[in-house]
């Protein structure tokens, strides 16, 4: 009979030379599903090159991150001569993959290749490679290979310790019938503070099952809510902890939407979040910017009795609206 299960997508970030490695990564994906067929786990191996489809935009690499990095809940990224074009926002489009789901707090898993240097190699490229590998030295743990085969090895053995900790671990932010995103536009001005509009986002992912019940909470660091002085509806907690604050609804309050079917994605809450006015020296609204920045505003959702969990930080709230 059929059985539902939990799919995670994983992204293989890479540059262009490593053709051979992205192979490798894919066909360790599918090893780990043949082994674990029947736990009602599944994980899809995602690539740019395969899975994105035609679209226009400011940025090509902005396509890419919507439609695939955005939706991964693991990244695997690999490495050997070349770190890749510029993007106009990072140091190239694998490196801004990376950074992008490390930011959103997503498990990385990081590579980068000991073996021959291809005599045809761009020496530039190269040394760009081994400038990225130091910067991040201090808050990673890579590994390293020698040859595809070495890889393969490395990666099998990482993918699993990787999956049975997020299996184990903390709530994910899906399940075979629901996921829970932050999600972030821009918003009004208020005064000289320029805004983004933060929403916790219920989505229902199943064909089968429709939602009906659900309890959505979701929590902000007190000092960039721009509108804090005042009570604000579906407030709970307040003055519990003064640097946070914490809002919830569920299906059961007036005007809530009590039914969600296949694809239906629910805004809960549309908080309006500033950070200039903690620069504002001298002034009553000065505060921590840069840890507030660090900061996370944080989702938890009970949906038809089980628990689904987001978080991103506030400085990537503001730098990728999404």
């Amino acid at each position: 009979m059929p059985k539902q299960s939990i799919s995670y997508d994983i992204l293989i970030a890479s540059p262009s030379d490593t053709a051979a490695e992205r192979d490798v990564i894919s066909e360790c994906i599918r090893d780990w599903n043949s082994v674990h067929a029947h736990d009602g786990v599944h994980c899809r191996d995602v690539r740019w090159e395969l899975d994105s489809v035609p679209a226009f935009s400011e940025r090509s690499q902005e396509i890419v991150n919507k439609q695939l990095v955005d939706d991964a809940d693991v990244v695997i990224g690999v490495f050997k001569a070349r770190l890749g074009t510029a993007t106009g926002v990072s140091q190239s489009g694998t490196v801004e993959e990376i950074e992008r789901c490390d930011k959103a707090g997503k498990p990385v898993m990081l590579y980068f290749s000991t073996g021959a240097i291809p005599r045809d190699h761009d020496p530039k490229q190269l040394q760009l490679v081994k400038d990225y590998q130091h910067q991040i030295m201090g808050r990673s743990i890579y590994g390293e290979f020698s040859d595809p085969e070495d890889l393969r090895r490395k990666v099998n053995r990482h993918l699993s310790a990787t999956m049975a900790r997020i299996g184990r671990g903390a709530p994910t932010n899906k399940n075979d019938l629901a996921r829970v995103f932050i999600r972030s536009c821009p918003g009004p001005r208020s005064g000289d503070v320029k805004t983004v509009r933060v929403s916790a986002v219920i989505e229902n992912i199943s064909p089968r099952r429709k939602i009906t019940d659900y309890v959505c909470t979701i929590s902000v660091p007190s000092a960039c809510l721009t509108h804090s002085s005042g009570l604000i509806w579906g407030e709970v907690r307040k003055g519990e902890q003064p640097n946070r604050r914490w809002f919830r609804l569920s299906s059961t309050e007036p005007g809530q939407a009590t039914i969600l079917f296949h694809g239906d994605k629910l805004p809960v809450f549309a908080l309006d979040l500033g950070v200039d006015q903690l620069r504002m020296t001298g002034t009553y609204l000065a505060g921590d910017y840069e840890g507030t920045l660090a900061d996370k505003v944080i989702v938890d959702a009970v949906v038809e009795g089980e628990l689904l969990h987001a978080e991103r930080t506030v400085a990537d709230v503001f730098a990728n609206p999404r």
